[in-house]
């Protein structure tokens, strides 16, 4: 048995504490270590802050990179006239009975209908898909162009010290605050100095910027 009060143990039989005068219990709680939960809230809040403020700035913008539209537009086309293809040599192979398969002539022309005009136009996205590739590959370039184009620019310019003197960030304000300043006086910056550029390309930019400039955040 023991005290909840003083943590003192009593043996069996002994119902009330001797000194403190509460009731006995018969096992203490698990006492929490108030310091070190709130440094791992404190850790977490810090991991997961960064997200938070990026979803709150852009809002619902995402920019995706040429280069990921680019690997996804080949996966697609090479995917689709694969099956496409695959597909429609089984089906001719089936009619011409060399694959032996068991249906009535009815069946036969109804899956000839279905799955010929399936595979058929999987076989046309994949080549449509195909045939935008080197647009896209294009656009690749450009964006690599552009990305060097500014970051070049931009670090010949202004180095993290001189971000955090124009935009007024003092060194004691909290991370979120700091986030905002740096990367609403990137972003300005980047659009003065760049007009032309989209402003979902810029937003990237000027978080991949920040990234580089402040990694400590």
């Amino acid at each position: 048995m023991w005290c909840p009060k003083c943590k003192a143990e009593y043996r069996d039989g002994i119902a009330i504490c001797a000194e403190c005068g509460v009731p006995l219990v018969d096992a203490l709680p698990i006492e929490v270590d108030a310091s070190t939960a709130e440094n791992s809230v404190r850790m977490l809040n810090r991991i997961d802050g960064r997200e938070n403020l990026k979803a709150l700035s852009n809002g619902n913008k995402a920019y995706v990179q040429m280069h990921t539209k680019y690997e996804d537009m080949k996966s697609t086309a090479y995917s689709f006239i694969l099956v496409g293809a695959a597909g429609i040599i089984l089906m001719l192979l089936i009619f011409a009975g060399i694959v032996p398969l068991q249906f009535a002539a009815y069946m036969k022309g109804i899956m000839g209908v279905v799955m010929g005009g399936m595979f058929l136009l999987f076989l046309l996205i994949g080549v449509r898909s195909y045939l935008q590739l080197g647009g896209l590959k294009i656009q690749v370039q450009k964006e690599l162009a552009q990305t060097e184009a500014a970051k070049s620019w931009f670090f010949d310019h202004y180095s993290a010290p001189d971000i955090d003197h124009k935009a007024a960030v003092r060194g004691d304000e909290p991370l979120q605050q700091k986030y905002f300043q740096r990367t609403s006086f990137l972003l300005q910056t980047l659009k003065e100095q760049f007009p032309d550029y989209e402003e979902a390309f810029l937003d990237y930019l000027a978080e991949q910027f920040y990234e580089e400039l402040f990694p400590q955040d």
